[in-house]
């Protein structure tokens, strides 16, 4: 499978990514290909940085339980998979965001370390689930739906699983679809949240170039930047789970 979250560099990098590393942060280049008619570059590696991370401490008072919060560093690695310097985006897992009271660089990791390596400003992107599904409708393929998620008046999110799942649904799905769909000669099973989170778990080995090709001309296309998180207060592209996602567009 192959999962993240999608963000935009605001503008492409001069050059691809190079190998990184010292005493807190390294990014490794694991490969790099060329796809679109060997136009633009697809890297794949794996990131690593210090993060923080709330822990819970509990002593014993005499006959009472006292608990503390303390929040400390830790190390934590990351898979990712990005076209800086032609396409402009970068898909990797999203685990921490900005959160007013930390006091931390890497609140918003990964993707801070991509702003380190390319001197570049990142932009976290939302999607359109519904238009997703109606670019495969209008294209004439051959899709079936899996799920479909649609929030009503602000609060109530409607979850259609399995054989309930119906096209007429996923057209105005704006939580998250699950689907599988002919693109390119093969199917490919996926979710989309909007949120800007997504998933494909078919084809299990799809190579990096079938995967950015995938994104230039699928993912991209229903994409739209989030309002600034610092301006908007809540973080409206958090993603921890298949389960959990935020309306996009």
């Amino acid at each position: 499978m192959i999962d993240g979250t999608l963000a935009f560099l605001d503008e492409p990098a001069d050059e691809p990514l190079e190998n990184y590393h010292d005493t807190h942060r390294a990014l490794h280049v694991e490969s790099a290909v060329s796809y679109l008619d060997d136009e633009l570059t697809v890297q794949r590696g794996t990131v690593a940085g210090r993060v923080p991370k709330e822990e819970e401490i509990v002593s014993m008072n005499g006959h009472e339980i006292e608990v503390d919060r303390e929040t400390r560093t830790r190390t934590v690695p990351s898979d990712w998979i990005a076209d800086v310097s032609g396409g402009g985006w970068v898909v990797a897992e999203r685990t921490h965001t900005p959160r007013e009271q930390d006091e931390y660089l890497d609140i918003d990791w990964p993707f801070t370390e991509f702003v380190k390596r390319t001197g570049i400003d990142i932009d976290h992107v939302g999607f359109s689930p519904a238009q997703f599904v109606r670019n495969q409708r209008d294209a004439d393929r051959d899709y079936t739906i899996e799920m479909a998620s649609r929030e009503y008046n602000g609060d109530d999110v409607s979850i259609e699983w399995g054989q309930g799942a119906l096209k007429k649904d996923a057209i105005k799905s704006d939580v998250g679809v699950a689907l599988t769909t002919l693109w390119n000669g093969e199917f490919v099973r996926l979710v989309v949240y909007g949120s800007g989170y997504f998933a494909i778990w078919e084809p299990e080995e799809m190579q990096i170039e079938e995967f950015a090709r995938f994104v230039d001309e699928e993912i991209v296309p229903i994409a739209h930047v989030l309002e600034d998180e610092t301006e908007g207060g809540e973080d409206e592209s958090e993603q921890d789970t298949l389960e959990r996602a935020e309306v996009g567009a």
